[in-house]
């Protein structure tokens, strides 16, 4: 039995070696699997039998990319494909999918029977040049960091071990409403103590890609990433990326990732401020000026087309979003804390219409009055 112990997933040629795969868990000591129903089962069990790939393994992922839901993404980052459907699939991944499933591309974006079809099959193909056989979902690690489609170590290991296989022993019964009191969890602990982040509890991945403001914080963007937590800071962390943030939430708000210090200028934003768009806020300071020259960005693991959001990612955010105000002396308004969309309308949606405003607000102000 490989084992998830045996992460390949910190390298595709490597055995996995080192702490972030040593520590990683084995499904075997673990508690029950998936038990929460999805609305794609079905898909999922046919599927899983025509391609031979463990079923619970698929409806993780399942989860883990979409909480099963039939996304249709948009463009977040320059350069990254949107994704689509239950499995998230963009870009080439979709593409090969739905030639392995004998689907077209058309299908595989918008049908869930074809869509969860060619995501099993590109599951199948990467196991199979990696001689993955059987049905123990724990030798699959390696086959399931390569679906992925993460380029770097650290961000494959974080979506096999704290994404699929964690969600595959039982986290995928986590609420997905965003009412009611927030399930609450001890915080990560930060591989790197000495760096510089500056919300308690948030892990250090740095970006390269941000430079020096040249106007004092005044903003906080609220984005979505248009995919999966370890995907999301993976993609800023890499240079090749042209893109940053300053914070990453994860879907169960359970982690945070700080990529670029606040008082750095990170490139979440392509727009320059039109105050107009912003109820004719600071027209006479700020009008013109480069968005990402005063604002902090917070992404969110998450579709702007989703239906509705996790009560703990919310939170957790609202405490994030509150240290922020108060370090940099921000309202705490609609004029201050924006989504992307309303800075850039002309080509972002996020977060979107299900993102549940006067909770979040209301939250924010619970956080900094407690």
């Amino acid at each position: 039995m490989a084992g998830i112990a045996l992460l390949a997933a910190c390298s595709d040629t490597t055995p996995g070696t080192g702490p972030e795969c040593a520590s990683a868990p084995r499904l075997s000591e673990a508690p029950s699997p998936l038990s929460a129903p999805s609305p794609f089962d079905a898909e999922f069990r046919r599927a899983a039998a025509e391609f031979g790939v463990p079923v619970e393994l698929l409806r993780s992922i399942g989860y883990v990319e979409t909480r099963w839901e039939m996304v249709r993404g948009g463009e977040e980052f320059p350069g990254l494909p949107p994704a689509f459907g239950v499995m998230a699939l963009r870009g080439e991944r979709l593409r090969r999918g739905a030639e392995l499933a004998g689907v077209s591309e058309e299908a595989t974006r918008t049908d869930p029977a074809a869509n969860i079809r060619a995501a099993a099959a590109l599951l199948r193909g990467h196991a199979g040049a990696l001689g993955i056989r059987g049905e123990d979902p724990e030798d699959w690690a390696p086959a399931v960091a390569r679906f992925s489609g993460i380029d770097s170590p650290e961000g494959q290991a974080s979506y096999v071990r704290d994404g699929v296989y964690r969600a595959l022993r039982g986290g995928a019964a986590a609420s997905r409403s965003s009412a009611g009191p927030p399930c609450k969890e001890d915080p990560p602990t930060n591989p790197n103590p000495s760096s510089p982040v500056e919300h308690p509890g948030a892990v250090w991945r740095p970006s390269p890609n941000f430079n020096e403001r040249t106007t004092p914080v005044h903003m906080v963007i609220v984005h979505t990433c248009e995919g999966s937590y370890a995907g999301c800071w993976s993609w800023l962390a890499n240079p090749a990326s042209g893109v940053s943030a300053h914070y990453v939430v994860r879907e169960d708000g359970a982690e945070i990732t700080q990529l670029v210090a606040e008082a750095k200028r990170a490139w979440h934003i392509g727009a320059t401020y039109d105050c107009n768009l912003n109820g004719a806020h600071e027209c006479s300071t700020l009008h013109g000026v480069q968005s990402n020259h005063f604002t902090i960005g917070v992404e969110h693991a998450g579709y702007a087309s989703q239906t509705s959001w996790p009560a703990a990612q919310i939170d957790t955010s609202a405490k994030l979003v509150c240290e922020v105000t108060k370090r940099w002396q921000i309202p705490r308004d609609r004029f201050h804390i924006v989504g992307h969309a309303q800075l850039q309308p002309y080509n972002r949606t996020d977060p979107g219409a299900n993102w549940p405003w006067a909770e979040y607000l209301a939250r924010i102000d619970a956080h900094c009055a407690g």
